[in-house]
């Protein structure tokens, strides 16, 4: 992957989102509405992690605005890549009208991958659960059912388990494992 020759708004949230994924994300923050206005090549969301861990970060693109019923902006973005954040920027002149810039640089990861067999049980359920919630199937109108890699990385942003646990799933070799830990919940 080319590595990002730029530095990008960041947005410390514990949101895990890999490549594909698509999340509606609710701002109301003064900082974070100027960022929203300003990422015309998107934004990093990233969990704040200890100084030990390499911190990484999901690279997403504003693929739509709304308000919601209470006045509050709502944005749904959608995970272009991984990234490595490969400095925090926190001086002061970094800082354009209270947003926080990071430069960082992509990591490839599996759920990028392309492939074309039904992974069974775990396709069906996904495809069970996007029917029947009416945000899941606003958000993803072009499913990928048939690619094993997004559906094991759909299913590892929805499941309710730890943060840390899904975060084990971010290295490139870790497919085979994301999808026996998926298969064992499912």
């Amino acid at each position: 992957m080319n590595s990002l020759n730029i530095e990008l708004p960041l947005f410390p949230l514990s949101i895990f989102l890999l490549p594909g994924g698509i999340t509606r994300l609710r701002i109301f923050e003064p900082r974070y509405l100027k960022m929203v206005a300003i990422a015309s090549n998107g934004f990093i969301i990233s969990k704040a992690q200890n100084n030990r861990e390499k911190r990484w970060g999901s690279w997403v693109e504003i693929i739509n605005f709304d308000q919601g019923k209470d006045g509050v902006l709502e944005i749904d973005v959608r995970c272009k890549s991984l990234v490595n954040i490969d400095a925090q920027v926190i001086e002061p002149q970094h800082f354009i009208q209270g947003v926080q810039f990071t430069a960082a640089s992509e990591i490839s990861h599996w759920s990028q991958k392309k492939a074309n067999t039904d992974l069974g049980k775990l396709t069906g359920s996904l495809s069970s659960l996007f029917e029947s919630h009416d945000l899941l199937k606003d958000l993803y109108t072009d499913k990928i059912i048939n690619n094993p890699y997004w559906v094991v990385a759909r299913w590892l942003e929805l499941l309710p388990i730890p943060f840390e646990v899904k975060n084990s799933f971010v290295s490139a070799s870790s497919y085979v494992d994301a999808k026996k830990l998926v298969n064992s919940i499912i």
